[in-house]
């Protein structure tokens, strides 16, 4: 890694703010989208994307006090995001994914290039441009913009439960960078990110089972057997990460070995993580947003106790646990209220 430990931290912290500030922008409505197209709702697209327009300026204009160039970043993030949505909502996978690895793969590359040129501010450059590259599906849509926000203003309590599950998520991605740096500072952040980032890649998987499964379920589809293959395919991915975890650091990583432990730790959340998004694309599916949302504060709160806690007593693993309980404490409310859901209906037959 060409960064040092404490910048690995600054610039995850910079980013962390911006990358929050764009999920707040988004209103819940690219879940929205992605949940209503395929039941059949016309240009709800269309008006989903007028809005956060608008309030995606908003959320830059304040992220922008911050540092100029997060403005830029919160914009392009949510455009990104909105056009990754629309194809994903219209079960263009094979156009999903190209738009989700190619503007990663963008971002990699040209963070590498422009970091040689200008530092932390070339990898923010770098973000924003990867994100305005891959959002030509919503800039597509702008013309066909108008003054009418009427099936929006329809869906407007669907879109409430999904803007508070969505920020729940956003939080789960972000909040804890915001918390570890002031308290433990940005070297700490730092060895922690790397093995969260671990975290993220492999659940890459999950995420993207959850983000198939929604459209699916929401036009009627059961897919109860693709769970379980995932939650199998998590558990061998788990395996594979803490058993190779001290070679990968020792070839690409030699200056992050402190992040071993960490990222063993943070490792057995793959399993949860799967658990928590096969839950959440079924009650989704069934517009029990409620209990998606309590699930999420639930764990929002545990960790950040957690950290507090586990992090003074036991440094950065302390921090990595807090994340693995938080996500098994969740999953527990999950799996109660589906096996209540479940003997309601069996009860009603």
């Amino acid at each position: 890694m060409f960064q040092n430990v404490h910048e690995y931290g600054l610039i995850n912290y910079v980013v962390a703010i911006g990358s929050l500030s764009s999920s707040i922008s988004l209103l819940g409505l690219n879940t929205t989208v992605t949940t209503l197209v395929p039941q059949g709702h016309k240009r709800i697209d269309i008006q989903a994307n007028q809005v956060v327009l608008i309030s995606a300026t908003v959320c830059a204009i304040i992220a922008s006090l911050f540092n100029w160039i997060l403005g830029f970043f919160v914009l392009g993030m949510a455009f990104w995001m909105m056009s990754s949505y629309e194809l994903l909502s219209r079960k263009l996978y094979s156009k999903y994914a190209l738009n989700i690895i190619g503007s990663r793969a963008l971002q990699l590359v040209l963070s590498i290039i422009l970091y040689g040129f200008f530092g932390i501010f070339g990898i923010i450059v770098g973000f924003v441009i990867a994100f305005f590259a891959f959002s030509v599906t919503y800039f597509k849509t702008i013309p066909q913009f108008s003054k009418s926000f009427g099936k929006i203003t329809k869906e407007f309590k669907t879109s409430l439960h999904l803007y508070s599950y969505n920020l729940s998520n956003a939080l789960l991605l972000y909040l804890d960078k915001l918390i570890i740096a002031p308290i433990y500072g940005y070297t700490v952040l730092g060895y922690y990110q790397l093995g969260f980032q671990f975290l993220m890649f492999f659940s890459m998987i999950s995420v993207s089972f959850y983000q198939y499964l929604i459209p699916e379920e929401s036009s009627g589809r059961k897919r109860n057997k693709l769970r379980i293959y995932g939650i199998a395919l998590s558990i061998i991915i788990t395996i594979l990460v803490f058993l190779l975890a001290p070679v990968i650091l020792k070839v690409f990583f030699p200056n992050y070995i402190n992040s071993l432990n960490s990222i063993r730790i943070l490792s057995m959340g793959i399993i949860p993580m799967m658990i928590t998004s096969t839950l959440n694309s079924k009650f989704l599916a069934m517009k029990l947003t409620r209990f998606v949302l309590i699930s999420s504060i639930i764990y929002q709160v545990t960790q950040i106790i957690l950290i507090r806690i586990l992090g003074r007593q036991f440094g950065i693993d302390g921090i990595a646990l807090s994340v693995v309980i938080a996500m098994i404490v969740q999953i527990t409310f999950l799996g109660v209220a589906q096996l209540r859901i479940n003997r309601k209906n069996v009860q009603n037959i």
